[in-house]
C-alpha cells in the first residue's frame, strides 16, 4: 500500500514555496524601479538628461538629508578613508556623498528617494570592501 501525503501538507508546502519565491524576487528587485535613475552628483544628473536647475535642487536636498543622517568628520582624509566619496558642508564638516534615485520627468520640487552612501569595511583578510548604508 502506498502512503500519500495529506492534502494539507501539500498545500502548506506550496504556500511556503510561493512565499520564498516572492521574497527572493522582491530582494533582487532594482533599488530604483520604473524609469528612475541612480545618481549622486550634479554632473551625473545632467548626463541622465535632467535640467540643470532640477539637478542642483535635488542634489542639494539629498546632501542636506545626508548631512542630518550620516556621520560627519572634521578631516577630509578621515572621511575619504571611511567613505567612498565625501563633500564639505557649509559648517566645514565632511560627510559622505549620498546616492539617490530620481524619476524621469522630475522637477526641481522633486524629492530624492532610496538614499544611501557607501562605507568601507574590511573583511577577515583585511581587504577593503564597500557596504551600502541606507539613509532613512
Amino acid at each position: 500500500m502506498i502512503v500519500t501525503p495529506s492534502r494539507g501538507f501539500i498545500i502548506a508546502a506550496a504556500l511556503v514555496a510561493a512565499a520564498l519565491t516572492a521574497f527572493v524576487m522582491t530582494r533582487r528587485a532594482p533599488a530604483c524601479g520604473g524609469k528612475g535613475q541612480i545618481m549622486s552628483t550634479i554632473s551625473e544628473c545632467k548626463s541622465w538628461g535632467f535640467d540643470a536647475s532640477t539637478c542642483e535642487a535635488v542634489v542639494g536636498k539629498a546632501r542636506a538629508i545626508a548631512k542630518r543622517a550620516a556621520p560627519g568628520l572634521d578631516n577630509s582624509v578621515k572621511c575619504e578613508t571611511q567613505f567612498t566619496d565625501c563633500f564639505k558642508a557649509d559648517d566645514g564638516v565632511y560627510h559622505p556623498i549620498p546616492s539617490f534615485c530620481l524619476q524621469q520627468g522630475a522637477s526641481a520640487a522633486a524629492e530624492p528617494t532610496d538614499l544611501h552612501y557607501l562605507e568601507y569595511e574590511s573583511d577577515r583578510q583585511n581587504r577593503k570592501k564597500t557596504h551600502e548604508v541606507p539613509i532613512k
